[in-house]
C-alpha cells in the first residue's frame, strides 16, 4: 500500500498540503481532480520524491525517502508519465520503451506487445522528432506501461489525444488495475474518469475536501435545469442548486408522490430532466463552481 502520512508543504506563506493523510490500495485507479493550480501536480512530485514537504513522508512497502538506498529502492516501484520535453528527438519510439524497460529491470512484458496494445507499430521505429504531440503523448503512456512498477503516477495523461486513442488509453488503464497496479491519475477528462477510476479525490484548500467513492456510490438523484417554472414546482422539495444551474432532486429524501408529481408536470410542460447518479461533473461544479 501507498501511504502519505500528515504531510505539510508550503511555498512561502502559501501553504499547498496541510496535514494530509491518504492511503492508496493496490488494484485500484485514484482520480486527482481540481482546478489548475491546487495541487494536483504537487501531489504527485511528493509522491516521487520531487518535492520535500516540511512535515510528514510518503510510504510504500515499508519504505521512505530516508537515506539513498531507500530511495533508489522506492524509485523502482513507482513510475511517473514523463514530460514530451523529456523524450530524446534523435532516438525512436523503441529506443525510449527499451531504455525504460531496462532502467525498471523489467522482464515480464515485452516491448513488442505494448507496441501492439497501442497500435504504435506504424511509426514506433521513427525518431521522435518525426512525432506528432498525439503520438508522443501515447509513447510516453507507453513508457510507464513498459517500465511495469506497482505504483503508476499519471498527469493528464489524456492530453492532446483524439476520443480514439483516449478510448484506447482507458481500456489499457483497466488492464492494469486487473493486474494489481496502484494507479493516481490526475485529469481533466471527467467523463472519461467516472467510466473506470475507483475513487476521485478533489483537492482545495490545502486538503482534500471530497474522497468520493466512485463505484460504491449509488444515490438517485432526478436532475433538471433551473428556471422560474421549475422553481415554482419545486417549492415543497428538498433539492440542490448548483453553480450552474442544475438541480439535484434526492429521491431518497423526497417523498414518492411529491416526486411522481413533480415528474408529471415538468412532462406537462415539456421540461427535460433525468434521473441518475450524481457525476463527478457534478461534483466539480458543486466545489469549484462560482
Amino acid at each position: 500500500m501507498l501511504k502519505i502520512q500528515h504531510v505539510t508543504l508550503s511555498f512561502g506563506q502559501k501553504k499547498i498540503f496541510n496535514d494530509l493523510s491518504l492511503n492508496f490500495e493496490e488494484g485500484t485507479i485514484t482520480g486527482l481532480v481540481a482546478p489548475n493550480g491546487t495541487g494536483k501536480s504537487t501531489l504527485i512530485n511528493i509522491i516521487l520524491n520531487n518535492l520535500t514537504p516540511q512535515v510528514g513522508f510518503v510510504e510504500y512497502d515499508g519504505l521512505r525517502y530516508k537515506n539513498e538506498r531507500d530511495i533508489v529502492r522506492l524509485h523502482k516501484k513507482i513510475c511517473a508519465f514523463p514530460d514530451q520535453s523529456d523524450l530524446f528527438s534523435f532516438m525512436t519510439g523503441r529506443d525510449h520503451l527499451k531504455l525504460y524497460a531496462n532502467l525498471w529491470d523489467n522482464s515480464k512484458i515485452s516491448v513488442d506487445e505494448i507496441v501492439n496494445e497501442l497500435n504504435m507499430n506504424a511509426y514506433v521505429d521513427h525518431k521522435v522528432e518525426t512525432y506528432s504531440l498525439g503520438m508522443k503523448q501515447r509513447l510516453c503512456f507507453a513508457m510507464v506501461v513498459v517500465a511495469d512498477t506497482p505504483v503508476m503516477l499519471l498527469d493528464e495523461v489524456m492530453n492532446g489525444l483524439d476520443p480514439q486513442n483516449v478510448s484506447l488509453i482507458s481500456k489499457v488503464l483497466v488492464d492494469l488495475k486487473e493486474k494489481k497496479k496502484t494507479i493516481i491519475m490526475a485529469s481533466h477528462l471527467l467523463q472519461n474518469l467516472q467510466m473506470y477510476a475507483d475513487r476521485i479525490l478533489f483537492l482545495k484548500d490545502g486538503g482534500v475536501i471530497q474522497d468520493f467513492d466512485n463505484r460504491g456510490q449509488n444515490k438517485q438523484y432526478l436532475k433538471v435545469r433551473m428556471s422560474s417554472e421549475v422553481s415554482k414546482i419545486l417549492v415543497h422539495l428538498k433539492y440542490e442548486k448548483l453553480p450552474d444551474g442544475l438541480v439535484l432532486i434526492p429521491i431518497s429524501k423526497n417523498k414518492a408522490n411529491a416526486l411522481e408529481k413533480i415528474t408529471v408536470e415538468l412532462l406537462q410542460r415539456n421540461i427535460q430532466y433525468s434521473v441518475d447518479k450524481i457525476s463527478i461533473e457534478d461534483l466539480f461544479n458543486k466545489i469549484y463552481g462560482k
